[in-house]
């Protein structure tokens, strides 16, 4: 039977849990302490989510400033209007990144953090975000690559099923790509800063990625029913005695918009 697809209530609590993970708040504040910003800068935060990244970036943006949280959720920007109800520096709307409500040259700093993976248009997303950006101000774009993700595989089985994830996902080099994306939509790079993303037990965001595995494994001739299961409690063994390792670099691109 087919598994039916999450409410948007059930999506935005999935949300909430994989953002308040430690590792997504110390990556989080990874990027804010990297920009230097203003109290008065008008900042743009792509894929905002419930709303932990503009809270963040209200206590760096004063009254003088103001923050916009884009998302395409209903319900997740209603989460996050209900966290940053009390904060007048921030608003926000519903949209895409290949398609922003947003005016030309209205922001001095967009933020799209971790959103790209999630588009088929990324040229498309990249252009938006330099029609948006007022002449001197910057973007800071965080992707991962595929190729750099690596996890503890001590069995045949999880070694096989890891090789066939990575065929199957194809396309996600849009970290590294991105050093050429963002100068063909007209910007200029200032600074490329890696950062690893290491998790070392089974939370939501792994869940969602044992999920997408499943399918994945489940399509291919190479696993029947029984070795996918027995692929999963391969996992689970190694989290319940302490030796799951999952580790990931995304890159964080600054980059600016000529004057």
């Amino acid at each position: 039977m087919t598994e039916s697809k999450p409410s948007d209530e059930e999506e935005r609590e999935r949300w909430e849990r994989i953002l308040t993970t430690q590792t997504e708040e110390e990556f989080r504040d990874f990027v804010i302490d990297q920009l230097d910003l203003r109290p008065d800068e008008s900042v743009l935060s792509v894929g905002c989510g419930p709303g932990f990244e503009t809270a963040a970036l209200a206590q760096h943006i004063g009254e003088k400033g103001s923050i916009t949280g884009i998302d395409v959720n209903e319900a997740v920007l209603a989460a996050a209007t209900d966290l940053c109800g009390d904060l007048s520096q921030v608003s926000f709307k519903q949209g895409d990144i290949t398609d922003l409500p947003i005016a030309d040259e209205s922001y001095h700093l967009a933020i799209a953090k971790q959103v790209l993976y999630a588009v088929s248009d990324i040229d498309a997303a990249v252009n938006e975000l330099f029609r948006v950006i007022k002449p001197g101000g910057r973007v800071a774009v965080t992707a991962g690559d595929r190729r750099t993700h690596v996890k503890h595989t001590p069995t045949d089985r999880m070694q096989r099923a890891d090789e066939i994830y990575r065929s199957e996902m194809g396309d996600r080099q849009r970290g590294t790509r991105l050093a050429a994306l963002l100068p063909e939509a007209g910007f200029t790079i200032e600074e490329i800063v890696p950062r690893a993303k290491i998790q070392t037990e089974i939370n939501d965001q792994i869940e969602q990625g044992i999920e997408v595995q499943r399918q994945l494994l489940a399509a291919n001739d190479a696993f029947d029913d029984a070795e996918i299961e027995a692929w999963e409690r391969d996992l689970r063994d190694l989290n319940e005695t302490g030796q799951f390792l999952s580790c990931s670099t995304s890159f964080l691109h600054i980059a600016r918009r000529p004057e």
